[in-house]
């Protein structure tokens, strides 16, 4: 199993999306109540959880020593992940629902640091994913 520290560019996706998630937590706190400020933590937590899952899956298998395995490996991850991804917000929608809009627009906030990651790839001299 590979590992995936803080310097690869999965690993930076990861903990700059735990930044955008405390950054937005706080001026919903601010800005708004503590209850929302929550809600929009566990948006951007949903989001980071779901980055963490699916990084940790597709990178379980070494795509050098077998590449059919690292494919297999992609979809699995993709597939559970998006399962995971309609359980957790389904139970955000039911019980959560008041506070809704802190908790998607942070996720979609945190989502959002994707658009980065060709920087992050670009400046790894180690590559994706090393």
């Amino acid at each position: 199993m590979m590992g995936l520290p803080a310097k690869t560019t999965p690993g930076k996706i990861i903990v700059w999306q735990a930044v955008v998630t405390l950054v937005c937590a706080g001026l919903w706190t601010m800005l708004s109540t503590v209850q929302a400020g929550m809600g929009s933590a566990l948006g951007g937590g949903i989001s980071v959880l779901l980055s963490l899952y699916f990084a940790i899956k597709m990178f379980s298998v070494d795509a050098k020593v077998d590449p059919r395995g690292a494919v297999s490996a992609f979809f699995r991850a993709e597939a559970l992940k998006l399962v995971l991804a309609a359980v957790l917000f389904s139970l955000a929608a039911k019980y959560l629902a008041h506070l809704f809009l802190p908790l998607i627009s942070t996720f979609i906030a945190s989502l959002a640091v994707y658009l980065f990651a060709l920087i992050f790839t670009r400046l790894d001299p180690a590559g994706f994913g090393r």
